[in-house]
């Protein structure tokens, strides 16, 4: 048996696989947009605003991929000849998606067409609200359905639109409706919703794995002014996107509590490199101050958390920066970890973030305990809660002594009152296992005479099973997560 079969053996591959996997970027094939259901009929209310002159507003979101879907829609009606105005919600006083508080705010500016990305999936009161308003919504989301469909006039979603049974990121559905608006994909615009592929820790096989390798190519080719100005190494990869460049565009949705966060949509869509580079200086300097309080929050832990199998701790930080110390406990312990601060806004309620590993479905939990959430959402691994500051759920799990989520039972061991510290232990040896660090199988292989094969086989891997995983994704998820973010 020669070395390619042995190695595509190994890898759980056949020829079709690899050769697709190592296909020329020129072969690549991005979705075609004309296949989306409600395409025609986003693009004719699109156009009809424009031939009509009424005003259109982008709605995003405060992290990475929500600031590259405005500014991919941004650029687009830029390229267009049609200016529309964008709002990125601000953390702190308006929270994650659209409301109903600036629906109202959105009519009363005249708007006639709201378009909602990386967000508006599940606003169902709020999309009410702008439908009674006599306002159209578009929404351009790839988070967790609700029961109830939104009362949108479209929807661009990777799987209620049938582009995918993977999830892709908001920036790549705004990617995908400005294909369908400008009849053909821009590279920049490409390159934009592969870094917030990466951002978004999306699983890097079939259309992410494109999305990406077309991104980085683009990057390397044109060097962006406003992406380059973020990035640290002289060596473009995935580590450029998720170590160098996300990490500090979060950074300001993590901390900026006023409307400067706007200037992140500014900075990516700026044709002033006087612009750009002022504002990559702010984005820079932010960024350190968030490496500075996330620094001081972790010392401050509680040092006896080595032996738990679950970890819950209030701590006394801006919300910003909750998810990325459950991102270190997370690692740290290779436990599920919840992290709650008090509401900015309502002291009566906790915010909350989690994150998790293999073996414990966030999502599946949050369902599990949903009539204690205030609010609750995310993916299988990280999620954002809301509880009553009078610790309910944390009462709930006390009185009962065991809680099953996602079908693994779980017993509190411990509750300490100081640091809301609780420990949750799995019953069986093989739950254990589902929550414990299991990093697949590598081969490091650095004969010349199988290099070709090896080097067209990088950012693939093989877990414990022996079925055939992405590698990419996999390094991805676990360098973020080991450097925090």
């Amino acid at each position: 048996m020669e070395f390619k079969e042995q190695l595509l053996n190994y890898y759980n591959l056949n020829e079709s696989q690899y050769l697709e996997l190592t296909k020329p970027l020129e072969e690549i094939t991005l979705p075609d947009y004309n296949k989306v259901p409600d395409m025609k009929a986003i693009k004719d209310r699109i156009f009809k605003a424009i031939e009509n002159k009424e005003k259109i507003i982008i709605y995003g979101d405060y992290d990475c991929d929500g600031i590259c879907s405005t500014s991919i829609m941004v650029k687009t009606f830029e390229k267009l000849g049609y200016p529309v105005s964008y709002y990125i919600p601000i953390r702190y006083t308006d929270g994650y998606g659209l409301n109903v508080k600036n629906v109202i705010k959105i009519k009363e500016a005249g708007f006639d067409l709201i378009i909602t990305v990386d967000n508006g999936i599940s606003a169902n009161e709020a999309i009410d609200k702008a439908n009674e308003l006599g306002m159209d919504v578009i929404v351009i989301d790839h988070h967790e359905t609700p029961e109830e469909p939104v009362k949108a006039l479209g929807v661009i979603h990777p799987i209620v639109s049938k582009i995918s049974d993977i999830y892709g990121c908001g920036g790549y559905m705004s990617l995908i409706c400005s294909a369908g608006l400008l009849g053909e994909y821009d590279d920049y615009l490409v390159t934009l919703a592969g870094l917030s592929t990466i951002s978004d820790m999306m699983e890097l096989r079939e259309y992410n794995r494109d999305v990406v390798r077309l991104s980085l190519a683009n990057l390397e080719k044109f060097k962006y002014k406003a992406i380059m100005s973020l990035v640290d190494s002289p060596i473009i990869s995935e580590k450029t996107y998720g170590l160098e460049v996300a990490p500090k565009i979060n950074a300001i949705g993590r901390l900026v509590d006023d409307k400067n966060i706007n200037l992140l949509v500014k900075f990516l869509t700026s044709n002033s490199d006087d612009e750009i580079f002022r504002i990559a200086a702010w984005i820079k300097n932010t960024n350190e101050l968030r490496k500075t309080l996330t620094k001081e929050a972790v010392e401050a832990l509680p040092k006896d958390l080595l032996n738990e199998e679950g970890i819950v701790l209030k701590l006394d930080i801006k919300e910003g920066l909750i998810g990325l110390i459950a991102n270190r406990l997370m690692n740290e312990h290779n436990v599920p970890s919840i992290i709650f601060t008090e509401d900015s806004t309502d002291k009566s309620f906790l915010k909350g973030s989690i994150r998790s590993k293999e073996g414990f479905n966030v999502q599946k939990a949050f369902e599990s305990l949903s009539k204690y959430l205030v609010a609750g959402g995310g993916h299988a691994l990280a999620g954002g809660l809301t509880i009553k500051a009078d610790d309910s759920l944390l009462k709930y799990i006390v009185e009962k002594g065991s809680v099953a989520l996602d079908g693994i039972s779980l017993t509190v061991a411990s509750v300490t009152e100081k640091d809301f510290s609780v420990s949750i232990i799995p019953h069986t040896a093989s739950e254990t296992t589902l929550l414990s660090k299991q990093p697949g199988d590598c081969i490091n292989i650095e004969c010349d005479m199988i290099g070709k094969y090896v080097e067209k086989l990088i950012g693939l891997n093989r877990d414990k099973t022996g079925k055939s995983v992405d590698n990419t994704s996999r390094i991805t998820r676990e360098m973020l997560i080991r450097n925090g973010f």
